[in-house]
């Protein structure tokens, strides 16, 4: 398969490049650092083994880039109210729209765009941020649980996988999307937010009583919210994803970074429409609707 990286950030550039490593014909849309990759390629460093692109395919204009079989969309949600327009010339017949994005509901919104391409959805577990122009760190993980909106393309999902397993990335198949979501929710929620609200990283939320406390509450208030639409997840979730998280590098989540470089947060896909969703079936998530409008006085006073 051919791929058009939009958005070559920390989570498109890394599995852009790990897809081109192995010899994908992978083609980069930049913007910032569109001079920087061209000129000097582009680096990835990374615990897994550092990847060096010398001369990627790299375009900074969408209008210039071939058609290829799959568009993997890793522009941040703040983007979104203007992407239908931004991605129109490189959606073709047939063109897999594979949404790398944070959140929910942003698959049948895509599908609504180009309701004749199938979608797929693929909820990133890695620690990644861009350190340079073309240089992209990746601290830890890196797995991708990949999903369909359809279930007539399951073999599409299956397939994508099978290529980025070649590519040293991780996959779990899963054949609910939605509810793939909502257990990604799980760690953005709580990890996204209270390290904006509380002006840290990972390791100091989980090691400080009160704080690993908060995370807990919000983790438990997302398993509700997911089963009154529909997802269920195990109780055992919380203490797993705890766990798991206390493994981690020390780390700033998206919504942390995007704070501190004074950029828009992903309030709208993260919390607003899950809080939407939850309180449509009748549940209200409380702490998690604190929790948002703390960020959005956050962001009206100080971005």
């Amino acid at each position: 398969m051919t791929f058009t990286v939009f958005g070559t950030g920390a989570v498109g550039g890394y599995y852009g490049g790990r897809l081109a490593e192995k010899g994908n014909t992978v083609h980069f849309l930049a913007r910032s650092d569109y001079q920087d990759i061209k000129e000097k390629g582009l680096t990835i460093q990374s615990p897994k083994g550092d990847i060096y692109l010398e001369t990627p395919s790299v375009f900074n204009t969408a209008r210039e880039i071939p058609a290829s079989d799959a568009l993997l969309i890793a522009l941040k949600t703040t983007g979104n109210a203007n992407l239908k327009d931004q991605i129109a010339p490189l959606v073709h017949k047939g063109t897999a729209l594979i949404v790398l994005q944070n959140g929910l509901g942003m698959e049948e919104e895509f599908q609504s765009w180009f309701p004749h391409n199938p979608v797929l959805g693929g909820m990133c577990f890695i620690c990644s941020r861009k350190i340079a122009p073309a240089v992209i760190e990746h601290q830890d993980y890196g797995l991708m649980t990949l999903g369909a909106l359809s279930p007539d393309d399951l073999e599409l999902r299956n397939r994508v996988g099978a290529l980025l397993e070649a590519a040293s990335v991780p996959v779990t198949l899963v054949d609910d999307l939605h509810e793939a979501r909502w257990r990604k929710l799980l760690w953005n929620i709580p990890y996204n937010g209270l390290t904006v609200a509380l002006n840290c990283n990972t390791h100091d939320l989980m090691t400080h009583p009160d704080s690993r406390h908060l995370v807990r509450i919000l983790m438990e208030e997302v398993v509700e919210g997911a089963a009154a639409c529909g997802c269920t997840i195990e109780a055992e979730a919380v203490d797993k994803m705890l766990s798991f998280t206390d493994k981690m590098t020390p780390y700033e989540p998206s919504m942390k970074l995007d704070f501190n470089y004074t950029r828009p947060m992903e309030i709208e896909y993260m919390y607003d429409r899950p809080l939407q969703e939850a309180s449509s079936r009748g549940y209200e998530m409380k702490s998690v609707s604190m929790l948002r409008d703390q960020l959005k006085f956050i962001q009206n006073r100080y971005l």
